[in-house]
């Protein structure tokens, strides 16, 4: 599965063409080239330290 390098999220769509097309990530705004093609544990992974970022930079 294809998912977002900074919020581990499967909601990815392809935003502009050409030989470097750039996705975009409906969960936390990434836009880029890069994704991670990861399993659901390397997702789950990715997903953790987000939401972990989110609550340590609240304080």
């Amino acid at each position: 599965m294809q998912v977002c390098p900074v919020c581990g999220s499967m909601e990815l769509y392809y935003e502009a063409g050409g030989v470097e097309g750039l996705y975009h990530c409906k969960n936390c705004g990434y836009i880029g080239s890069f994704i991670v093609e990861a399993n659901e544990e390397m997702a789950r992974l990715i997903r953790e330290e987000y939401e972990n970022k989110g609550r340590n930079t609240a304080l």
